[in-house]
């Protein structure tokens, strides 16, 4: 058995801790960015980026509620990379970053082809104020989107920055 993995001692996080709170069914985003913090940033991009997809959009999820530049770097990858859960996860935690790294992310989303990544990265657009910003992309989505309730969602978007 590998040996016990722990930084408590020194002020970080304890990964066996971590994997025993994503692998929960119901979790505390918040709570858990609160303890466990951008010391576990490092050890959730590995997850982010590992074959177990529910472990990782836990990770995309978890990730976007910690703060931080690394933070936002992950959130941004996973936009363009990472599998449909995961995208989603990136495009809902635009919402919780700077509006610099929310745009980046939400750039990314909303060229997405899937529709619940764009679902996702309407309501992040919304939520961050950054309608106006991503009016371009909004009204191209309202137009040419084939999902026609997307497209709806995006047009009543820019109806109301009219």
């Amino acid at each position: 058995m590998a040996t016990k993995r722990t930084s408590a001692s020194s002020g970080g996080f304890n990964p066996d801790e971590l994997l025993a709170f994503l692998r929960q069914d119901e979790l505390d985003y918040p709570a858990a960015a609160q303890k466990f913090g951008a010391a576990a940033l490092p050890f959730l991009k590995e997850l982010v980026g590992s074959s177990d997809e529910n472990l990782a959009m836990k990770a995309a999820y978890l990730v976007g509620y910690i703060e931080g530049d690394a933070a936002d770097q992950i959130l941004e990858e996973a936009a363009a990379t990472g599998s449909v859960p995961i995208r989603v996860a990136a495009a809902f935690g635009a919402q919780k970053r700077g509006s610099a790294a929310a745009e980046a992310i939400l750039k990314k989303s909303l060229e997405d082809s899937s529709p619940s990544v764009v679902k996702f990265a309407l309501q992040s657009a919304k939520a961050s104020k950054l309608g106006a910003t991503l009016k371009s992309k909004i009204d191209k989505i309202s137009k040419s989107f084939l999902d026609d309730d997307i497209k709806g969602v995006a047009g009543d978007m820019i109806k109301k920055m009219k």
